[in-house]
């Protein structure tokens, strides 16, 4: 976590992971996007890292994982508002889960 003198309106942090499927018991690929409204804390790039690669070789649905990284956000810097999604494709088929928490969401201009 780290303490922030001004807060921007919105962080977004992007990255790729790995999990393994509780069904097919096979590798999943997944691109995970975090957008939060930072309340005084943000979350260190590090520790966004580390979250991420904390699921390699547990077994997880995407529906699960989407809610469970929103957790840990939401435990980590209090966010106001804050949405996770995952993406992912499945023999051929795109797979996307949003899970969010808090307010309206915000405006992009």
């Amino acid at each position: 976590m780290l303490k922030l003198s001004k807060n921007p309106q919105l962080v977004r942090l992007k990255t790729r992971g790995e999990s393994v499927c509780p069904i097919s018991k096979t590798v999943d690929s997944f691109e995970v996007t975090v957008e939060y409204i930072p309340r005084g804390a943000a979350l260190a790039i590090e520790e966004f890292k580390k979250i991420v690669d904390s699921y390699r070789g547990r077994e997880i649905l995407h529906e699960e994982l989407a809610v469970d990284i929103m957790e840990k956000i939401k435990a980590a810097v209090n966010p106001p508002y804050v949405k996770v999604t995952v993406k992912s494709y499945y023999i051929g088929v795109e797979v996307e889960v949003v899970a969010e928490s808090g307010g309206v969401q915000p405006l992009y201009i």
